[in-house]
């Protein structure tokens, strides 16, 4: 999907906020999956969870791989539960019901695969799919400003065709 090259630091990507800064996280787009790099603090779930203190969980039809960078987690993948922490894998199947918070009372940074890619989740790596595009305007729209030949030659995923074929010598 994304069709180029894309080299940034996590750290200077820009990241969605929830839950008053207590969950943010910023997304990578490839060609057949999506990454998504999470910052959670404990304060998450707080008054949020069950009698056992488990975070509400969810389900989705995407294979879903997270990766600790920093901190521990508890999930719970279908009835089991698991405690991870740095280097830690797991691998969670489409419709698999799961959840996780932080433990020990710090906080969490964690790498997500999904397969195939997540297309609610595509907003998140707008920085990289919209890399050497317009800004955006202040309604959200893009008004590219630069001139023709600048555009054509920027375009690497489409061929440009005219409706003469002799045209294409005249340029």
């Amino acid at each position: 999907m994304p069709g180029s090259v894309y080299v940034r630091h996590v750290a200077d990507l820009p990241r969605e906020s929830r839950y008053e800064g207590a969950y943010q996280r910023t997304g990578v787009v490839m060609d057949a999956a999506n990454l998504s790099f999470v910052w959670v603090t404990p304060e998450v779930y707080e008054g949020h969870t069950d009698k056992d203190g488990q975070a509400p969980g969810h389900h989705h039809p995407f294979d879903q791989l997270v990766y600790v960078l920093e901190g521990e987690m508890r999930m719970w993948i279908g009835d089991e539960v698991h405690d991870i922490g740095p280097g830690d894998v797991c691998y969670i199947p489409r419709d698999v019901p799961h959840g996780g918070l932080p433990i020990n009372g710090k906080p969490v940074h964690i790498m997500e695969i999904f397969a195939p890619i997540r297309t609610d989740y595509l907003y998140t790596a707008e920085h990289q799919l919209a890399f050497g595009q317009p800004e955006r305007e202040f309604d959200g729209s893009r008004v590219d400003r630069r001139p023709m030949s600048q555009i054509r030659a920027g375009v690497r995923d489409s061929q440009l065709t005219t409706h003469r074929p002799d045209a294409e010598e005249a340029r």
